[in-house]
């Protein structure tokens, strides 16, 4: 997936990497295979990566598979998208409100 901002700059979807204690730096080559397949279908100016991130996503340990919280009135916490905010968050939060 690629999302381009209003100034022509592109962010492309992440890998991920599961476990206990995963590696928190990026690795290049697989940086480096992301691209490769792009290109397969897409051209841009330049391939060239300015900044990456690494995301840590929390998992409940009592066995469900979501958190959905009001502290206090009007706030609402929801976490269970895993790796999957950049797609699912705008439409999950539009039910959420809607549902509320």
């Amino acid at each position: 997936m690629v999302s381009q901002n209003s100034r022509y700059e592109l962010t492309v979807e992440d890998s991920h990497e599961y476990g206990l204690s995963p590696d928190p730096f990026d690795k290049t080559s697989i940086n480096q295979l992301i691209l490769d397949y792009l290109q397969t279908f897409a051209r841009f100016k330049t391939n060239a990566i300015t900044a990456t991130w690494n995301g840590v996503y929390a998992k409940l340990t009592n066995g469900e598979n979501h958190l959905f919280e009001s502290p206090e009135s009007g706030v609402y916490i929801f976490n269970g998208l895993g790796g999957a905010g950049m797609t699912l968050s705008f439409g999950l939060a539009e039910e959420i409100i809607a549902a509320l």
